[in-house]
């Protein structure tokens, strides 16, 4: 099979990699050829990958990840999260974000030109734009925990919602890069996927008590959750080659979900601007 996605031979590093997205895609990946570097804090089981533990909200953890790394890295999948409830608003925040921007920022300067950066964000932050003062702020900040921690204890309100704030969070902070990263010869997006079927989604419903019916108001009108596939295949193709020319995008992966919202089709429970 020719190397149409141009991954063969290539460093690709994917964080959350587990379980959910960030399994399919790591699985998918060491399919298309490339050399992957899996990391989790939970057990990795990805055949021919390198497993690596991370506590994302912990920077010695992350530092420590770091140095197990190659110096080239050629596509970067960030996929680790977690849902609040049950986890506090202020971990969730810490590990989908903070943790997400510590690293990112890190290897900068290890990717190359023609690498990429993905990242993913959820329909549940795009109502980044009503919010957009306050993410500006917090990202404005320097990317340690010791800063952010600070800003909310200052903040509580802002990002009183951890997972809408860190997911917003997400999507300006590649918004915002993509201009520098231009200049180097990197791109860099986020996707926003809705309701998928994956242990976040097991844990969101289990130890945070999400009820089904209250999930089910964000399912499209295809009636179903997304699979890790689902999500890892548009993921994989955004980080290749084939979209080389694409870059400060956020992505929905929703069978047209934003798209209803946008054209008045359902109801704005999201805020979706």
């Amino acid at each position: 099979m020719s190397d149409l996605l141009g991954y063969r031979n290539q460093n690709v590093v994917v964080t959350g990699a587990a379980s959910g997205m960030g399994l399919a895609a790591s699985n998918l990946l060491i399919d298309l050829g490339a050399k992957v570097w899996a990391l989790d804090i939970a057990a990795i089981d990805v055949p021919e990958a390198q497993a690596i533990q991370v506590d994302m909200k912990d920077p010695h953890a992350i530092d420590s990840a770091l140095r197990e790394l190659p110096e080239t890295i050629d596509s970067l999948f960030n996929c680790a999260g977690v849902p609040s409830p049950p986890f506090s608003a202020r971990d969730t925040v810490l590990i989908n974000f903070c943790g997400l921007r510590y690293f990112t920022d890190a290897l900068i300067d290890r990717i190359p030109d023609g690498g990429s950066i993905l990242s993913i964000a959820s329909t549940a932050g795009m109502a980044w734009k009503s919010k957009l003062d306050k993410v500006q702020e917090f990202l404005d900040l320097d990317n340690s925990f010791a800063s952010a921690e600070q800003w909310m204890n200052a903040n509580p309100e802002a990002c009183a919602d951890g997972y809408g704030f860190s997911k917003q969070c997400i999507i300006v902070y590649t918004m915002r890069n993509a201009k520098p990263l231009a200049a180097k010869g990197i791109r860099i997006n986020c996707v926003s996927p809705s309701p998928t079927d994956s242990g976040f989604m097991a844990k969101l419903k289990g130890e945070g008590n999400m009820p089904d019916e209250a999930i089910d108001l964000f399912l499209p009108s295809n009636g179903r959750y997304a699979s890790g596939t689902d999500m890892a295949e548009p993921m994989v193709l955004l980080n290749s080659r084939l979209a080389g020319f694409v870059s400060g995008v956020n992505l929905p992966i929703d069978y047209g979900y934003c798209a209803e919202v946008f054209v008045g089709q359902r109801d704005n429970l999201l805020g979706i601007s």
